[in-house]
Order: C-alpha cells, then sequence, then structure tokens
C-alpha cells in the first residue's frame, strides 16, 4: 500500500512542477522601454565643461608642441556646434586639420556626458546644398533595426539671417541672399576681430592664423597672399566673402524657385541633433 501511495505522490507532485513551469512560460515578457532622447538633450544644453587640446601645426611649420595647447570652455552644444564649423569642407575638402583634436575631445566629453546608446550630430551649412559645410559626431549610429528617438535643437549666433536674406532678396534677387549667405560664412569661419588678433599675435599664433587664410584661398581658388601681407583682414574678407557669393548665386539659382524660397532656406545657426535607442 505505501507503494502505491508514494507512486501517487510522485505522479502529484511531477503535475505541480509541469503546471508551474507551463505558468511560468506563459507569462508575458515584459515590454522594452521606449527609448527617451529627453535626459542627453538636457545634459548637451545644460552642461558645462573645459577642454585642453593641442592644435595641428600645418605640415611645412615645425612648432614645439608645448607652444600649440589651447584650452577653451563652454555647453557641450555650443562646443559640438564650434566642432563642426571648425570641420568645415569646400566642395568636401577639408578647410584646416588645425583642430583636429580639438574636435576628437569634444567628441569624447559628450559621450562620456550622455552615455551609451546616444548619438550626437552638429551639422553646419548655409543653406542646403551649399557646397561649404561642417560636421561633428558624438558617438555611434544606432542600429538599422533600432527604435530611435530623435529631439533636435539649433544653436543660434547674433543676427536674423532669415530676414536679412528676405530683404535681399526683394531688393536684389539671388544676388542679394548669396551676399547674405556669403557674409555669415565669412564672419563664421574667420571672425574677423579674432583673425586679426591672431594675426598681430606672437608665433606661433600669427602663423597658424595666415594658414587658416592661405587654405581658404586655395579651396576657392583666390589669391589673398598680398592682402595677408600687410595683415589686411578686411582686404582678406572682401576676396573671399566675394568668391562665396558667386559660387552661392549660382547654387541658389540651380536649387530654388525664387529668391524668396531661398532666403527662408538660409540657415540661422548649427543644428544639434539627439538619437538615443533602447539596448
Amino acid at each position: 500500500m505505501s507503494r502505491g501511495l508514494s507512486t501517487v505522490a510522485d505522479v502529484l507532485v511531477c503535475l505541480v512542477l509541469v503546471s508551474a513551469a507551463a505558468t511560468t512560460l506563459a507569462l508575458p515578457t515584459a515590454p522594452t522601454p521606449s527609448p527617451d532622447a529627453d535626459a542627453a538633450v538636457t545634459v548637451v544644453e545644460r552642461t558645462t565643461t573645459d577642454i585642453e587640446y593641442r592644435l595641428v601645426a600645418p605640415e611645412d611649420e615645425h612648432i614645439p608642441a608645448s607652444m600649440l595647447w589651447r584650452r577653451t570652455t563652454g555647453r557641450l552644444s555650443e562646443l559640438l556646434a564650434r566642432s563642426a564649423v571648425r570641420n568645415a569642407t569646400i566642395d568636401g575638402n577639408q578647410l584646416t586639420h588645425a583642430s583636429d583634436e580639438f574636435e576628437r575631445r569634444v567628441a569624447a566629453v559628450v559621450v562620456n556626458a550622455t552615455g551609451p546608446q546616444t548619438q550626437v550630430v552638429a551639422r553646419w551649412q548655409p543653406f542646403p546644398g551649399a557646397a561649404i559645410g561642417g560636421t561633428a559626431v558624438a558617438g555611434p549610429a544606432p542600429p538599422a533595426d533600432a527604435a530611435v528617438a530623435t529631439q533636435t535643437r539649433l544653436v543660434t549666433t547674433a543676427g536674423e539671417p532669415r530676414r536679412q536674406a528676405t530683404l535681399a532678396a526683394e531688393d536684389f534677387g539671388y544676388a542679394g541672399v548669396a551676399a547674405v549667405a556669403a557674409t555669415r560664412t565669412t564672419e563664421r569661419l574667420w571672425p574677423a576681430t579674432g583673425m586679426r588678433n591672431a594675426l598681430a599675435a606672437d608665433y606661433p599664433t600669427d602663423r597658424l592664423a595666415v594658414a587658416r587664410y592661405e587654405a581658404a584661398g586655395r579651396h576657392l581658388g583666390v589669391s589673398v597672399e598680398d592682402a595677408l601681407a600687410t595683415r589686411n583682414v578686411t582686404g582678406v574678407h572682401s576676396r573671399l566673402r566675394e568668391t562665396l557669393q558667386r559660387r552661392y548665386e549660382l547654387r541658389l539659382r540651380e536649387r530654388f524657385d525664387s529668391p524668396e524660397e531661398a532666403a527662408r532656406a538660409i540657415q540661422p545657426g548649427v543644428t544639434v541633433v539627439v538619437r538615443r535607442w533602447s539596448a
């Protein structure tokens, strides 16, 4: 009799275990939380940090490394915006590599601050389709099959370029819009006060400023050497701006149906896009 009871008990225990296992398997898995880019945007917009970096000297200059160290402070969004502008290309050719290390260090700081599964991209372009612009990227691209949350912010500078371009379009058409875009580009890539101070500074700061202007002249196909010889920043900027204006006008006419449409396309700053995805 005891053997029969034992067998029945064993069967009952087995049924209980099987039932429990089936119940466990039937439980729904917890849903993957939706990605949220808000926290990362807050970090990028509000975090201020110091960046130490070393400028890259032109290939034909043998400047001691100790003379190339620089330090700057800013919010992460501002530093990324600067990085995008310093990484500017003309017709796909990088204007200068002087700030390569600055760009790497800014990207590393942003990655550390925003955490994994996050990418932050800053893009600058005078207007869509312009042959000049710059990009700074911090973090890897999300997987192709990931659910991605995106937030976009604009880092603006002084002035109202779209309003200026709209007024210029009314009076001078495409040429007026191109003039506004060329002026803004010159101010952003070669800020007059900063470049004038750099040219008046001691070596190697003055030489680095000259190299930046020379690179611009090469890429745009305009001679600036004689103006540089006399440290005539106004003259250098005038030649760069006029060359850019001619190129911009041709591109604006090709791309936009009217001067007014072209004016609305003028970009007022650097666009910062934050993307975050679930692991």
